[in-house]
């Protein structure tokens, strides 16, 4: 029985039919060196006595422990004697957690063995189990590997087409000359990052594992499936980041646009009153000899000269196509 802080997840002997038989601890731990069938140990790191299971019933060389156990992971494969070490990334899917948090899977897998390590849950093992539960997933560790990938690249896409639909709906905002806000670009273009730099090497992770001869020709056929669509999405990141950019780029040029605008507006303001300025200036100057400063028309005079400047003006900035 599953011990409540042990690292201890999940068990199965698959059955060659679709189907897998969930296994205890006391049954993994029985059965793992002798059983003949194909095997599957899903276990959580995060708990002290992960090495008890990876030490004492696997049995794996101290490097291999090593490496499924590192802290900082990123998409990769290594060849060890007896069996392939890769790591690979899936989408974040607990609740209250960002997508883009990617959760990283640890993978030790033999001709009949299969080792998963995980820090937290990840909704695409989840689906796995259920798929065997239901008697309708892997028939060998080949295909329960491949059939994970698989999973977790269709995560991947469900990512994608949501990031995508936002942004769509940005750009037509944008057309539609609505307000847009840099925060929302920001917002779509640090996952696209985020995505892209975990995403092209666990495409290259894929593609080269469904060239390794441990794999049968189904397990093969279905990685490279999957390494075929991950491309896919890589490229549509790659668009999207240039869109988005693009996007970007627009909207600080229509800000610069209407800076300029009004720095225009401005400068014709400045312009208009520059002269009246002088006048007003000249003409109020505390010394003697003032024109009209005995004249009961002066100020009258003065203003209809002022007005007639201001339209002077008016005209030869509208003849000038200066406003």
């Amino acid at each position: 029985m599953t011990e409540k802080r042990s690292s201890f997840v999940a068990a199965y002997r698959l059955d060659g039919q679709g189907g897998g038989q969930m296994l205890t601890h006391d049954e993994l731990a029985a059965a793992w060196a002798t059983d003949a069938s194909p095997l599957w140990m899903h276990l959580d790191f995060t708990h002290d006595d992960v090495d008890r299971y990876l030490n004492d019933i696997a049995e794996l060389d101290e490097n291999i422990v090593e490496a499924l156990l590192e802290e900082d992971t990123r998409p990769r494969v290594a060849h060890f004697p007896g069996g392939i070490n890769t790591t690979l990334r899936g989408i974040n899917l607990n609740p209250g957690a960002s997508p883009e948090d990617l959760i990283s899977l640890r993978v030790w897998i033999t001709a009949n063995r299969l080792i998963t390590v995980r820090r937290r849950p990840l909704q695409s093992i989840l689906r796995v189990r259920e798929y065997l539960d239901a008697g309708e997933g892997a028939r060998t560790v080949s295909e329960l590997f491949a059939g994970m990938a698989d999973a977790m690249v269709d995560r991947v896409g469900e990512r994608t087409h949501q990031i995508d639909d936002w942004l769509g709906d940005l750009e037509e905002k944008q057309l539609e000359d609505a307000p847009v806000d840099s925060d929302d670009i920001t917002r779509i273009r640090r996952p696209l990052i985020t995505l892209r730099r975990f995403m092209d090497p666990q495409y290259h992770c894929l593609s080269q594992l469904a060239e390794i001869s441990l794999f049968d020709e189904t397990g093969r056929l279905w990685l490279r499936e999957a390494a075929n669509q991950l491309y896919r999405y890589v490229e549509d990141f790659r668009a999207m980041q240039e869109r988005a950019l693009v996007m970007q780029e627009q909207l600080r040029n229509d800000q610069d646009e209407r800076l300029n605008a009004r720095m225009y507006l401005l400068a014709i303001i400045t312009t208009i009153f520059l002269p009246l300025g002088f006048l007003t200036g000249l003409l109020g100057i505390n010394v003697g000899g003032i024109p009209g400063a005995d004249n009961p028309w002066a100020f009258t005079i003065f203003v209809v000269l002022v007005l007639a400047i201001v339209l002077l003006q008016l005209l030869f900035f509208r003849k000038r196509h200066w406003w």
